[in-house]
């Protein structure tokens, strides 16, 4: 009874890793939820010149809010128009590698060099709209943790787990489902996070660099391996271990990426 016990449950590892590999590619970062979030408070957190130059130009978008339109690149990746920004979604490192550094970008890009590259499109060119959500989704990006992650499972597509039950993995976890559970679907939750954030907090995630959140990532994503086991049962326990760690990366995404924008935008043409 338990050699049929433990093949059902090797069995069902396998079929839920297939089944991984193939929805991987229509993983998206931090999802609509949290791209949305960001953006947002981002967008209450910014000067008020900042905020007239974004809403000046999300007139030239198919979009009337900030929020919603820093989905924009997930959903444009796709079309042969923008396939050049593929890459520019993550950053990978080696298994044994707790240090990630610009050579770990390869010629095509990456995550860090998009941020790097769409702050020079606006800096040449306030008006370019593309480059302004580019650089936003892409600040996001470099926050959520399995962004900076390991190649060999494509930023944890791979990891088979169980969410409450439902199959998923480790980078739809930190994504989408996480954020759902907590309820940050809801607008009076996602108000709720961004009151609890402090003069303080602003202060101390603000003076840091591009490669020091792209670490602070790799050394949570680090920690979550550590923990993980093919087809782990996530519950009540991880979301409670983990809440923290997953609302301070939205928080600092959003005050980084506000303090970006007033440097390209808060001052005189």
């Amino acid at each position: 009874m338990h050699l049929v016990n433990k093949i059902i449950r090797v069995n069902g590892i396998c079929l839920l890793s297939i089944m991984l590999l193939l929805l991987a590619a229509e993983t998206q970062a931090f999802g609509r939820t949290g791209h949305n979030m960001i953006c947002d408070m981002s967008y209450q957190l910014v000067q008020p010149a900042t905020r007239n130059k974004l809403d000046k130009l999300l007139q030239a978008t198919p979009y009337q809010r900030f929020g919603p339109a820093c989905v924009w690149p997930d959903e444009v990746r796709s079309q042969d128009e923008f396939a050049w920004s593929r890459p520019h979604h993550y950053i990978n490192l080696q298994r044994g590698e707790t240090k990630v550094t610009r050579q770990h970008c390869p010629e095509v890009g990456c995550v860090v060099s998009a941020i790097e590259d769409m702050q020079r499109r606006l800096q040449q060119d306030k008006t370019d709209w593309q480059a302004l959500l580019f650089l936003s989704h892409h600040i996001a990006d470099l926050h959520q943790p399995l962004h900076v992650s390991f190649a060999d499972d494509l930023g944890g597509n791979r990891t088979a787990v169980y969410f409450f039950g439902e199959p998923s993995n480790l980078h739809g976890v930190w994504d989408t489902a996480m954020l759902v559970k907590l309820g940050y679907n809801e607008p009076a939750k996602q108000q709720q996070l961004f009151a609890s954030l402090t003069p303080a907090m602003q202060q101390k995630w603000q003076d840091s660099d591009l490669m020091t959140w792209t670490n602070e990532s790799a050394s949570i994503t680090i920690g979550l391996y550590q923990q993980y086991r093919p087809g782990m049962l996530i519950d009540d326990s991880y979301l409670t271990k983990h809440q923290q760690v997953l609302e301070q990366r939205l928080l600092q995404a959003a005050v980084r990426l506000a303090a970006t924008l007033d440097a390209l935008f808060a001052g005189k043409e």
